[in-house]
């Protein structure tokens, strides 16, 4: 044993809870996440805009003289080229030492896409994620998230990591404010169709290209595929005319060039008349939507059957993006197929790839154009999307089945993904269109598909801690369901959202989710389903502390289980059960339950239950002063490495581990535990988690009568506590300190600390503890005189 401290605090940005201890090493990411915080590419054929590059470069630097804002908004037209040029100025800041040390957020709020468009709120939870806050700390409102985002940003340029924000495409309303950083340093570029007057920015409104600027585009995009290709400057003139039809609109002018690079010897005069018909057909359409349509217009003229095709199935996609296999379940062929028909449209800008590789996007007026084709034709669409969500369903059941399942993934389940971490790379691409795919039909009243969606989507959301995305989909899933008049699915959504709010502590609306679920289920007398509710409702009781209330539940669970001939779900509710019984002190009879869910798991192959209920088991043991046998129960738990699969499992056994240890006095071994356990409720963004480690920690070195530490421990706690939003724990960890800081005389805050536990306990209804912390603050009183004279708090 050793009294030295040894802090290693590096790596990273601290700017809320940093934990001292003995060797205890944190490294926080240094900068936003690569996938979330990535730039799109920049285009190699970026003409003109220099004046605006420039301004946009000195008003981005850290030295800037006279700086006024640290925000350039970009605005213009559609196709005008704003994202183009945001990113050329973007590209070249990152490429400049010491501007931006603390890397680049990006996100595309699709301002303009009904079907795409990202909120201010959702694009708030995207920045958060990529800086490195864990989705348990996010909170629910957009001013809560705006302050926590900006206090990251802050932090990092405190810490020298300037960070540049880019955002693209943002929608008219009044909430973008919220994703404006406030720090005075962070550099945040802007790009909108509208004007962004109420900014206190530096405005670029761009304009068409001038002549000789449009003419070198279109001469530098033909070029990029076909170099020597001499027409544009041979053929000045004509181009010159090809540049007003185009309105000076970058957008339109690569289009065209991708039209001249199809056929080598056709002269830009052909080119240009057939654009002058084309105008004439879109004579009722502003300026900037006839060039911009009518160079569409030439382009899709120009595509095979099978490319056209193609093209107008792509805007049936729910998502920002889109993979291949995506796109060949719309188009009804191969992969490989589709692929090359994609690399086609990305060659003509009408779709545009994306990284990684195998995903693609479409810029918001093709995604309109190929819409108005679609929908002015004749293409059995609607086949094409029931296909697409047909493929979203399989492939969302099989990913879970491959990642999520208790038991060794099927067949399918490999056939599909080659191992576990494929299938949750899928997940993870996927999430985005697969809420979107599920709010969708929701909306449009594909009552059937919204329902087969929700249930597996919102499962995974939740396994993946995306709560807010999960209550979504249940919500839709669950209007769904009562439009259809779907009372047994109804149900399962609602126990789903019961158990999603009791995620995130919102527990009287949980356990209110849980009791329609399981009325509904008593109406239909659907025994397995009742039992499942009842489970459910057991786990959100037992959150509330209404313990006796929880036990009965889960024995009714285990009853119906039983009857409906579930061995597994038997085994289920009686874990719970036993859980519920070490709380109420009644370890021999937790540990009788236990045990027998402990031989049915076993039995029926669910290592993911045999190893929770082993872990349930051991703590029952160790209650009931059979120490060395617990320490044996854990580390067979924690042996298993297809049962404690999912990390917050492992994480929890880990932590009544140490419990253990602490008991049997083996302290190191304890630590080491909890700092395990630590790490990986950090990494799940579970701060309720982490308090619990954090107060255990403190009550190890209580135990060392390290008490300085303790109480730095014990303070890091109640943050956490008070952020996880558990009262009850909150009251325990005042309680607790309150011991510490009695032990280093520190009187009055002691006391201050137990009559704020006492107070807890009293509103949540702990009467037994709310009493013995009343009795404890009369003996302290007695024992120190307080309220007869002062008292001196040391430190």
């Amino acid at each position: 044993m050793t009294d030295s401290t040894k802090n290693l605090i590096g790596g990273g940005v601290s700017f809320s809870t940093v934990v001292q201890g003995e060797t205890v090493i944190f490294t926080l990411p240094d900068r936003p996440d690569p996938v979330l915080a990535g730039l799109p590419r920049q285009s190699a054929t970026f003409v003109g805009r220099r004046t605006q590059l420039d301004q946009a470069l000195a008003a981005l630097a850290p030295t800037a003289p006279d700086r006024t804002s640290d925000t350039v908004a970009v605005t213009g037209l559609a196709g005008m080229g704003k994202t183009e040029l945001v990113l050329q100025v973007a590209h070249r800041a990152m490429r400049r030492e010491g501007w931006f040390p603390g890397g680049v957020l990006f996100v595309d709020l699709h301002g303009y896409d009904a079907r795409r468009k990202l909120s201010p709120k959702r694009a708030l939870d995207t920045l958060l994620r990529a800086l490195g806050i864990f989705p348990q700390d996010i909170p629910p409102r957009i001013e809560e998230r705006a302050a926590l985002y900006r206090s990251a940003l802050g932090a990092l340029a405190d810490a020298g990591q300037r960070v540049l924000v880019v955002l693209d495409d943002v929608p008219a309303t009044e909430k973008i404010h919220f994703l404006l950083p406030s720090d005075g340093r962070t550099a945040t570029l802007v790009s909108a169709r509208h004007s962004l007057s109420e900014l206190n920015s530096l405005t670029l409104t761009l304009q068409q290209l001038p002549a000789g600027e449009g003419r070198q585009l279109l001469g530098d995009s033909l070029l990029a595929s076909l170099p020597g290709d001499a027409r544009v400057t041979d053929q000045s003139d004509e181009a010159d005319r090809l540049v007003t039809l185009c309105g000076g609109l970058p957008l339109a002018l690569r289009i065209l060039a991708s039209l001249l690079v199809d056929v080598p010897t056709r002269p830009l005069s052909q080119l240009r008349r057939d654009l002058e018909n084309a105008h004439s057909r879109l004579s009722l359409l502003s300026r900037e939507q006839r060039a911009v349509t009518a160079a569409f217009d030439l382009s899709y003229r120009k595509l095979t059957k099978d490319q056209a095709k193609l093209f107008r199935l792509t805007c049936l996609h729910p998502g920002p993006d889109f993979s291949t296999e995506a796109a060949a379940q719309l188009y009804g062929k191969d992969v490989k197929e589709t692929e090359r028909l994609l690399l086609d449209l990305d060659r003509r800008h009408l779709v545009a790839a994306r990284d990684p590789y195998g995903r693609w996007e479409q810029h918001s007026l093709v995604r309109l154009y190929s819409w108005e084709r679609l929908t002015s034709g004749d293409d059995s669409w609607g086949e094409c999307l029931i296909r697409l969500l047909a493929h979203m369903h399989k492939m969302t059941t099989v990913a879970y089945d491959m990642v999520f399942a208790t038991r060794a993934p099927s067949p399918q389940a490999k056939s599909v993904f080659p191992h576990r971490t494929a299938a949750l790379q899928w997940l993870e691409a996927e999430r985005h269109t697969l809420v979107a795919a599920t709010l969708w039909t929701g909306a449009a009243k594909d009552d059937l598909m919204c329902v087969a969606l929700a249930e597996p989507v919102s499962q995974i959301l939740m396994e993946m801690r995306y709560f807010e995305d999960a209550r979504g989909v249940l919500n839709a899933g669950i209007r769904s369901s009562q439009r259809r008049k779907d009372r047994f699915h109804e149900a399962s959504l609602l126990s789903s959202l019961g158990v999603t709010l009791r995620e995130t502590r919102k527990l009287r609306k949980s356990v209110r989710a849980h009791d329609k679920a399981i009325k509904i289920c008593r109406q239909l007398k659907k025994r397995k389903a009742l039992a499942s509710a009842l489970n459910n409702l057991g786990l959100s009781l037992h959150e509330q502390r209404k313990f006796e209330r929880a036990v009965t539940v889960h024995v009714e669970a285990a009853r119906l289980f039983r009857r409906a001939d579930d061995r597994t779900g038997v085994a289920r509710a009686l874990s719970n059960t036993g859980e519920t019984l070490i709380e109420l002190g009644r370890v021999e009879e937790a540990s009788r339950v236990l045990g027998k869910a402990v031989k049915i798991f076993r039995k029926q192959g669910d290592l993911r239950g045999y190893a929770q209920a082993l872990g349930g088991l051991a703590s029952a043991t160790r209650e009931a002063g059979k120490a060395k046998r617990a320490l044996e129960l854990h580390k067979r738990a924690l042996s298993l490495a297809d049962g404690l699969i999912m990390p917050h499992h492992r994480a929890v056994e880990l932590s009544n581990f140490a419990g253990t240890l602490i008991t049997t006095g083996e302290f190191e071994a304890a630590l080491t535990a909890q700092r395990e356990a630590w790490g990986i409720f950090q990494h799940l963004g579970d701060r309720r988690g982490e308090a619990t480690i954090l107060g255990n920690m403190a009550l190890l070195r209580q135990q060392q009568g390290k008490w300085h530490k303790a109480v730095r421990l014990h303070t890091l706690g109640l943050e956490a506590f008070l952020e996880g939003r558990d009262d009850h724990g909150l009251a325990t960890e005042l309680s607790h300190l309150a011991h510490a800081l009695l032990q280093q005389g520190c009187n009055t805050e002691a006391l201050e600390n137990l009559e704020l536990a006492a107070d807890l306990y009293h509103q949540i209804g702990d009467t037994e503890r709310a009493s013995s912390t009343l009795n404890a603050i009369k003996k302290v009183r007695r024992r120190v005189s307080v309220g007869v004279g002062p008292t001196v708090s040391r430190r």
